[in-house]
């Protein structure tokens, strides 16, 4: 019973040792105002053409926000 304990114990270290390695880093956040407004651009232009998008296939309202909310994160 002891060895079982021992396994368990030493795979639930590991498991939570891992974890930090495992996370998901951050994106890197623009620093300057040029940076910003480039991401903003394009941030803007890809959602535009998604609703454009969205439009074309004639989807209801709650349809074509799903669809763009969806496009955007592809």
């Amino acid at each position: 019973m002891s060895r079982l304990l021992r396994i368990v114990t030493l795979a639930m270290l590991t498991a939570f040792a891992a974890m930090p390695a495992l996370a998901q880093t951050a994106p890197v956040k623009p620093k300057s105002p040029s940076e910003i407004a480039a991401a903003d651009k394009v941030a803007m232009e890809k959602r535009a053409s998604c609703e454009r998008e969205a439009r074309a296939n004639k989807l209801s309202y709650l349809k074509r926000h799903r669809f763009v909310q969806g496009c955007i994160r592809r």
